[in-house]
């Protein structure tokens, strides 16, 4: 698809440009700690090696293309983070190769420099670039099917068509929330093959390639969707519809504090374009840039539409923020080539082009190497590690741990990462849960009185705090503890009498050994309380977390049996094998009475 010429200066200054972001990106993926959803899909997914659809664990955390890929980066170059999120980084090469065709079909070159600007310096975006998560493969192979599309329409050929579906299957296996956009590229496909006056050997071969590659791997992606909604894994998304629930999350995700009353510029925007494209549909034959015009119009309100016929048929929830980010390059492409149309006629028009500098601005406002816009309590640096390491060698036992749910995976990783022999986190009773050690968001809540400050996150966004008196206990257990290796549900560790325990807390340090060549259960260790009339008491942290690969697969762990109830009528720690894998372990199992 032929668009403007493009000048020797602006080649350069985008090339630029565009490197200057890219150096960016791979700065934050060597530098940015892990967040929740890497570690989870690395402990999860790629260590396991179980991440093909219907194969692994029913988690839609799991984008199967970038899983792959970042399976495939792990075995080549080792357990690196960067490693893990190199195929992402080498995705924005093809986002930015792109989004420089995108804007070579613009005629103003205000209105081609914005978008420009607009699609490299993209917030919430960007951040997923420098991720091992599949939202920045998504978007990159998405800009390239709909710029394929557009391609085809103007003129069939049978490479463009492969790369339509190529790219669409390939966004879409990185984000299912493209399973309905995919579903209208292939309808528009099949509409404009029926259409197209081209020979009939040519059209039965475009069909066949069109079932093959298109409506064939759609087919599985679909299954594949309703299995995980069988599984109770579609667990993310609004039920206040698009304009009440969609948009304001996008904006609150790419623009900070952006309140629901934003929402209506947007509209504005919207019904604009839409109707800059409604006029270049009345002409008889419309140019390249109106074509793509039409497209990003009729695929963006095709899926706006499709989320309310899916939410009133079987209850679909309505996308959220970053399951509604392929929106963004559809808006954002029509809104220039809208203005784009303006300008030809209005000369001052072009200056409206400006409004698309707040992408950029926004990030780079924004811009930091140590932590990611939208998750900034997830990402625990290596100071913070370090601290808890400093603290850990002077300690007789492993500290505990506490921590909100979403930085017990990256504590996991980062013990991995950095070689470190501490404790998995606890999120039991946080922040009060009493551990040693407390893995505290400042903006989330205040650390409890008997705790003081060791360490701070850069920006202030996490700090580590310790109890001003360690936990001490007395000896009570010294055991040694094993289970052959089965696929046994449940495995006991320590199952005691429950009236001497009542009014006391324990901590419970396990130091074991698995067999070779078992494989990775991914249960969990849980530890529960049941009593008569107080709240049941239930903390569990996943055997991954708990592996050292460096010491032959061992387990070693301390956990915190908060004071026994009154009424207590059962304690018990267990292994829970939910899923029936084969797992066995020997060793030694030590329970303290915590002192006073």
């Amino acid at each position: 698809m032929a668009g403007e010429a493009a000048s020797r200066p602006e080649r350069t200054a985008y090339l630029c440009a565009a490197a200057a972001v890219f150096a960016y990106v791979v700065l934050c993926a060597v530098l940015v700690p892990a967040i929740h959803d890497e570690a989870m899909v690395f402990f999860y997914f790629v260590e396991t090696k179980d991440f093909l659809p219907f194969h692994g664990g029913w988690d839609a955390g799991n984008h199967v293309l970038c899983t792959g890929l970042g399976w495939l980066a792990w075995k080549v170059f080792g357990f690196h983070l960067w490693a893990l999120r190199l195929p992402s980084v080498l995705a924005f090469i093809l986002y930015a190769a792109y989004a420089w065709r995108w804007g070579l079909l613009l005629r103003t070159p205000p209105v081609r420099y914005a978008l420009w600007a607009a699609l490299l310096g993209m917030p919430f975006l960007l951040d997923f670039f420098s991720l091992f998560r599949g939202y920045g493969l998504s978007m990159a192979f998405w800009s390239m099917a709909l710029y394929h599309l557009a391609a085809w329409l103007e003129k069939p050929r049978t490479r463009t068509l492969l790369a339509v579906l190529g790219a669409s299957a390939c966004a879409t296996f990185s984000g299912l929330s493209l399973l309905t956009l995919w579903a209208a590229v292939l309808a528009v496909l099949l509409v404009s093959l029926w259409a197209a006056p081209v020979p009939g050997k040519h059209r039965a071969l475009h069909l066949f390639l069109w079932f093959l590659l298109g409506l064939a791997p759609w087919t599985f992606a679909a299954a594949w969707l309703q299995e995980l909604a069988a599984h109770g894994s579609l667990y993310y998304g609004l039920r206040n519809g698009v304009l009440s629930g969609t948009v304001p999350s996008l904006l609150k995700a790419m623009f900070g504090d952006a309140g629901t009353p934003a929402r209506w510029p947007v509209l504005l925007v919207l019904l604009a374009a839409t109707w800059a494209a409604w006029r270049a549909f009345r002409k008889p034959s419309p140019d390249l840039a109106a074509q793509a015009l039409l497209l990003c119009t009729g695929l963006l309100w095709a899926d706006v539409l499709g989320r309310y016929v899916l939410h009133a048929w079987n209850g679909t929830l309505f996308p959220e923020d970053r399951t509604a980010l392929q929106w963004v390059p559809l808006y954002v492409l029509m809104a220039a080539l809208a203005l784009d149309r303006w300008a030809a006629r209005w000369r001052p028009a072009r200056w409206f082009a400006l409004l698309l500098l707040a992408f950029p601005l926004r990030t780079a406002a924004t811009a930091n190497l140590y932590r990611t816009s939208y998750w900034p309590g997830e990402a625990v640096p290596r100071s913070i590690f370090q601290a808890a390491d400093s603290l850990q060698r002077s300690a007789p036992r492993l500290l505990t741990v506490g921590s909100y749910r979403m930085e017990q995976g990256v504590w996991a990783f980062g013990m991995r990462q950095y070689g470190l022999r501490l404790n998995p986190a606890d999120v039991a009773n946080y922040p009060d849960g009493g551990q040693d050690l407390l893995l505290l968001e400042p903006a989330r809540a205040a650390p409890p009185p008997e705790y003081h400050p060791v360490a701070q996150a850069p920006g202030g966004h996490l700090a580590l705090y310790a109890r001003n008196h360690p936990l001490e206990g007395t000896l009570l257990i010294d055991t040694l503890v094993s289970a052959e290796s089965s696929t046994n549900e449940f495995m006991e560790l320590w199952h005691p009498a429950v009236e001497p325990l009542r009014g006391r807390r324990f901590l419970v340090q396990l130091d074991l050994a698995v067999p070779r060549g078992q494989g990775i259960m991914t249960g969990s260790l849980a530890v529960e309380i049941n009593a008569d009339t107080t709240a049941k008491y239930y903390s569990d942290v996943i055997v991954p977390f708990l592996r050292d690969p460096a010491q032959g697969d061992s387990l070693h762990t301390v956990r915190l049996v908060p004071q026994v109830p009154a009424d207590a009528n059962r304690v018990v720690i267990y292994f829970w094998n939910a899923h029936h894998q084969r797992f066995g372990f020997s060793g030694r199992m030590r329970v303290h009475a915590v002192r006073p």
